[in-house]
């Protein structure tokens, strides 16, 4: 798997810890990028600008991750509630990730 040319450097990134087939992205542009590899594997499946501030870091509750914790060049922190579709499982997330 590939992302597409963009002219913002990526910054940082992680797995869902409750979506096996979903992966957080940050940028320079202030943007965090959710790409779900198993809705769709070549483009992002949703992107919200952040910060007017290149990204720096994320990291997402542990727990239900319902949360996310995205850093910013200029020390702040921003605290986004994810919806549903970016936290619960499909219940066959995990065997439909290993079968790929």
């Amino acid at each position: 798997m590939q992302t597409k040319y963009h002219n913002s450097y990526l910054t940082d990134g992680c797995w869902s810890p409750t979506r096996k087939g979903l992966f957080f992205l940050t940028r320079m542009d202030g943007f965090l990028d959710a790409w779900d590899y198993l809705f769709r594997q070549n483009e992002v499946a949703y992107s919200y600008k952040i910060s007017d501030n290149p990204l720096t870091s994320i990291s997402i509750s542990n727990g239900e991750g319902k949360f996310a914790a995205v850093g910013d060049s200029e020390g702040s922190v921003t605290m986004i509630q994810l919806c549903k579709s970016l936290y619960e499982d499909t219940g066959k997330e995990k065997e439909e990730m290993q079968a790929i």
